[in-house]
């Protein structure tokens, strides 16, 4: 079965859209220790309210795993790249710890909506391994763009382009 990373942003939208059910439905679905935080106690920022959202029965029903494990020596490489590649914005740690996985992990696929993460995933050649929330659970109506097969597509093609010039600048 192949396992799925997420990213807080892609929790919290099914979140507010009532679509967690359909995020973990048949699905393994693991998620770094930091995004949990980030998603179980999140502001929203338009309103600064406080939101909880409860992920426990996905972890009781088995569809969701909470990795602690930073891998430390991926997640070097992949700031470094930053210096490699200053037009490369710098993500969130959640975001590198799940890129970190997928470069130790060819089975996993990420799902994020952040498209600085999805350039990043493009430049490290990782863009098999990357998937958006419309393939993960289907069409859904209102989606937003960074959300779609199109934004993933379009994005993880100038991370690649950005190596390629990274390497021919080099």
């Amino acid at each position: 079965m192949r396992v799925f990373l997420l990213d807080a942003d892609v929790i919290i939208w099914c979140a507010e859209n009532n679509k967690l059910d359909a995020l973990f439905k048949n699905k393994k679905i693991k998620i770094p220790q930091i995004i949990y935080e980030q998603v179980e106690h999140y502001t929203v920022p338009e309103t600064h309210e406080k939101k909880t959202i409860v992920l426990r029965k996905y972890v009781e029903q088995d569809s969701l795993e909470i990795v602690d494990n930073p891998v430390t020596e991926e997640i070097g490489k992949i700031r470094n790249s930053y210096k490699k590649c200053p037009q490369l914005a710098e993500i969130h740690d959640g975001e590198s710890e799940c890129i970190a996985i997928l470069l130790r992990d060819k089975e996993c696929k990420f799902c994020t909506g952040d498209i600085d993460a999805m350039k990043v995933i493009g430049f490290w050649g990782l863009s098999e391994q990357a998937i958006s929330l419309e393939e993960l659970v289907g069409k859904i109506r209102n989606l937003r763009y960074d959300f779609t097969k199109d934004c993933m597509k379009k994005y993880l093609n100038k991370g690649s382009a950005l190596m390629v010039q990274s390497y021919n600048e080099n």
